[in-house]
């Protein structure tokens, strides 16, 4: 499926998409977040629970950019960070799988891994995101080194400019 981001459904306000947050979560007490649509936590074992509480303010702090540049999307938080920005490959693709099946559009990895080990799952995680209509976005390399999911084919990379 390709898109392009001057057509509806991106109408240049968000309108209509609905973004995964996949990250720390979301403190809804910060003033520069207004609301999230739905979504899911994902703790250290692979289980699913409704605690999205952003304790460590990332999460928080890419929803709050979304938001700002996007005012019109709907947030969905996938919470797989915990108690410090550390996860499993197996927890970044069901957070993946998790807002495919939510038939969202955009996926927000402000993360990655390093670790080449972890390409395959996760590139099934995205060839089954990008069959379903997800695009991910993923960041793709820090100080010239590759990370994952950003540097796979089909994923939207992006490089911190630093």
């Amino acid at each position: 499926m390709r898109y392009r981001l001057d057509e509806p459904p991106f109408d240049g306000n968000g309108c209509g998409v609905g973004i995964a947050i996949v990250d720390s979560g979301i403190n809804t007490d910060n003033p520069h977040v207004t609301a999230y649509a739905s979504g899911v936590a994902i703790d250290r074992d692979g289980n699913e629970h409704n605690d999205m509480l952003d304790r460590l303010g990332h999460g928080t702090a890419v929803a709050a950019a979304i938001q700002e540049k996007a005012p019109g999307a709907e947030l969905h938080v996938v919470r797989v960070f915990e108690t410090s920005l550390s996860t499993s490959a197996a927890n970044l693709a069901r957070a993946i799988d998790w807002a495919a099946k939510q038939g969202l559009r955009l996926a927000n990895l402000s993360l990655g891994t390093p670790r080449r080990e972890h390409t395959e799952l996760l590139r099934d995680s995205v060839l089954r995101a990008l069959e379903a209509g997800l695009l991910v976005v993923s960041a793709r390399s820090h100080r010239a080194m590759r990370w994952w999911p950003g540097s796979l084919p089909g994923v939207i990379g992006v490089v911190a400019d630093v």
